[in-house]
Formats: C-alpha cells, structure tokens, sequence
C-alpha cells in the first residue's frame, strides 16, 4: 500500500537544538526525501510527532476519509490532523525546523527519539519513549507474554 521504498525501521536519540532544528538519521531521509510532512500522532493520552513523505500523507489522510463515511467522528480528528501538519524542507544538512505548535504539543524540549515505523516515523520524548518501552515489554499481556508465550 505505501508509495515509498522501503520499510523504516530501527531508533536513534537526537536532540531539538535552541533553533528547533532536528536532524532525520541519513537512513530515513533516504526513503523520506527533501520534503516532508510533520503532524501529530495520538498515542495514549499524548501525541507523538509523524513525519513521511507527501505521497504517504496523502494516503493516510485518504484511508481516515474513507473510515469517516461509516464513522462521522473521525471528521473532527482529520480536521484536527490536517490544520496541525506542516510541509517542511530537510535543509542541506538534514534537519527539519519544528513548529512551536508541533513541539508543544508533542511535549518536545530537547531530547527526542525518532524511530522508524513501517511508511514513516514517530518523534518521541525520551521519557515517554523509555515508559512505553518500560510499559510495552513488562505489562500483563504485553510483548514478553505475546513473544515468549509457548505454544500449546
């Protein structure tokens, strides 16, 4: 279904400098292109920020419309979505210039990691990163249960 090559994967930390500058890892920017789109992602009770490319946006924002025709609700969120994504131009060395909005609302001050995730990436505080970490691998029923679980 995605349009770009390739499957992002892996995470690396990097940090927001004092001009709101973040650096995308070489092996993303090389699947993403110069330009991206950069918008909000909800998780649990906070937002994480997406960044992909224009063309995997499109499709994304294409399959919630699609949903909206069964379920008026979504109307809101893609509303919500649309006003609060950013195109943005990767500069010579590869860093994308956060909004003040985007960083805000995603709870971003300085430490991040940005992690690969299928068609596009996801931006994470450190501290929420290393709780869903945490949360995802010990929780009842989380991944060490899903993973290790033997088979009957």
């Amino acid at each position: 279904m995605s349009t770009s090559p390739g499957r992002l994967s892996g995470n690396q930390s990097q940090v927001v400098d004092s001009k709101n500058r973040l650096v995308i890892p070489a092996k993303f920017r090389e699947v993403l292109g110069p330009i991206v789109k950069v918008g909000l992602d909800p998780q649990d009770n906070f937002f994480v920020l997406t960044v992909c490319s224009p063309a995997v946006y499109q499709e994304r924002m294409a399959a919630l419309e699609k949903r909206a025709e069964s379920d008026p609700l979504l109307h809101d969120a893609i509303t919500y979505l649309d006003a609060t994504t950013e195109e943005l131009e990767l500069d010579d060395q590869g860093r994308i210039t956060l909004t003040g909005e985007l960083k805000g609302s995603a709870g971003i001050e300085r430490d991040v990691v940005v992690l690969g995730r299928g068609n596009y990436l996801q931006i994470w505080t450190q501290g929420r990163w290393e709780d869903f970490r945490k949360k995802a691998f010990e929780a009842p029923g989380g991944m060490r249960e899903s993973i290790f679980r033997r088979h009957q």
